[in-house]
């Protein structure tokens, strides 16, 4: 986070780049930390889903008539405003359904598409309506997304300046000094983390600010697309209902079939009706992007009742290059060893921001004990808070998922208000003890790590052996990860320990 001498520095310009690196790196250092975390957890957001959804842990889902699945969801349909079904694939082995009530109450289930049932609801966000939004949301609204966004242009600062800073990266890359200074090894550990990661954090920081180019440049749109104007509109039609009753509805399995002669691809899993039983309901679809790196945001729309094509998103350059661009930060497509890849890489960026943090403590804790002064106190608390703590966190929002009544109103908030409420408490706790909090938090994450696949056990029949047995491979992978966790948290913490009683003794 700071070089601690910079010869050879013509104009000063890697002073300057090492004042901006320290300084806004500390600043925003928890922030990122947040980002990071939520979005490396996003990048097995289905998998998580099926852990924290029992009901919905079927095995590779067969093919599925969309007709079938509205049939089967047919009496909750009636009367709704709109409604979408989102067809199984390799990650997600349920159709899941969001319907939009009168009331305008927003109703989500799962259908079994073997044996065509509606699942019982569970009562969760999950991964997916949790952890991924709040990876450039922060539970937070329009105030989170500017903050993200904010984030995500600093963060691209931070990966430039940090190679300017550092002249020495290539050797940075082979050295890694274990020694007695915990100092050393911190900023070994933080320079070997930024160096290996490096194209990944260069990669995904380019492509959020890409992707959050309209929230802090409103006029993104007419600059990006304006040698291109049918780009800028891809993606987007609406109709008003007529107010009177329409005829009965295309199948919508033929129009998947006109979809796919349209975008000449695989037929599409994501079906949209709006404004169901009126004159003007049309159909939306938009193809399948599993198989390709591009996230596409291209659509097409048909009238409800006679099956025309009323509108198709145009496929332009542009609109193909901010799809690929879209699709590299989502990473949606279904690629094992990419996933894999991009969840290792995401840890790293953690190790490295954490360690950005610490290493500003370390470097400063003598002298500020010194002078009296409690800033490096307060850093360390928040460091600590905004690492192990959001990893309590995270492992309370699980537990609590398989702690809380199916049948409790309200459950999918308790679980985010258990969350806030765990991260909270471990903010306060590193408040409290200072340094020792990070040994003691480490102790508790290793635990929370057990219980949780205990507790999976325990309320479901897919403990580790039987899922792997039944070929559930994203409940088992979750399982093995939280035990790989609590290896790593309580090797940590038995280090700090040794550390702080021979500490202890040389004095």
């Amino acid at each position: 986070m700071s070089a601690p001498d910079l010869p050879d520095d013509p104009g000063g310009l890697r002073l300057a780049m090492n004042w901006f690196h320290t300084w806004f790196g500390l600043v925003l250092g928890a922030l990122m930390f947040v980002i990071f975390w939520t979005g490396t957890l996003a990048v097995f957001d289905r998998e998580i889903d099926r852990w924290m959804m029992p009901a919905t842990r079927l095995t590779e889902p067969p093919d599925v008539s969309a007709d079938a699945i509205a049939a089967v969801m047919q009496a909750e349909m009636a009367g709704a405003r709109g409604w979408r079904i989102i067809l199984p694939d390799g990650r997600t082995p349920v159709a899941e359904v969001q319907i939009s009530s009168a009331t305008g109450e927003q109703i989500r289930r799962f259908v079994d598409p073997a044996r065509l049932r509606v699942l019982p609801e569970q009562a969760t966000y999950g991964a997916t309506h949790f952890f991924y939004p709040y990876h450039f949301r922060l539970n937070s609204g329009a105030i989170g997304l500017f903050l993200c966004a904010f984030a995500a242009v600093v963060m691209l600062a931070l990966c430039i300046s940090g190679v300017i800073v550092h002249r020495r990266i290539f050797a940075d890359f082979f050295t890694l000094r274990i020694v007695r200074k915990p100092q050393r090894t911190t900023l070994d550990l933080h320079n070997l983390s930024g160096v290996l990661t490096l194209p990944f954090l260069l990669m995904i920081s380019f492509t959020g600010v890409a992707i959050f180019s309209y929230t802090y440049l409103p006029s993104a749109g007419s600059i990006i697309f304006g040698r291109d104007p049918g780009a800028m509109a891809a993606g987007y039609f609406s109709r008003d209902p007529a107010g009177r009753p329409g005829g009965a509805s295309v199948p919508l399995d033929l129009l998947r079939d006109k979809a796919a002669a349209y975008w000449h691809s695989d037929r599409p899993a994501y079906v949209q009706l709006v404004h169901p039983g009126d004159a003007n309901a049309y159909v939306e679809l938009r193809p399948d992007s599993s198989r390709t790196i591009a996230k596409s945001t291209a659509a097409v729309w048909f009238d409800a009742a006679s099956g025309d094509l009323i509108s198709g998103s145009p496929i332009t350059p542009v609109r193909r290059a901010y799809d690929v661009i879209y699709g590299i930060h989502l990473i949606q497509f279904d690629h094992w060893a990419l996933r894999w890849l991009y969840f290792l890489s995401g840890l790293a960026g953690c190790v490295l921001i954490a360690t950005g943090m610490l290493f500003w403590v370390q470097s400063r804790q003598k002298r500020h004990r010194k002078q009296g002064r409690r800033s490096g106190r307060l850093v360390e608390a928040v460091a600590i808070g905004s690492t192990t703590g959001l990893l309590i966190a995270t492992l309370a929002f699980l537990i609590a998922n398989r702690l809380l009544p199916p049948d409790l109103t309200g459950r999918a908030s308790a679980e985010v208000w258990l969350f806030h409420a765990a991260w909270l408490l471990a903010v306060l706790h590193a408040a409290l003890r200072g340094h020792s909090a990070w040994r003691e938090q480490g102790w508790l994450i290793a635990m929370l790590c057990v219980a949780a696949v205990v507790l999976n056990a325990i309320t479901t029949a897919d403990n580790l052996p039987a899922a792997l047995l039944r070929g559930l491979w994203h409940t088992a992978g979750v399982d093995l990860t939280l035990l790989a966790s609590g290896a790593i948290a309580a090797g940590a913490a038995s280090r700090l320990g040794r550390r702080a009683r021979q500490a202890a003794a040389g004095e």
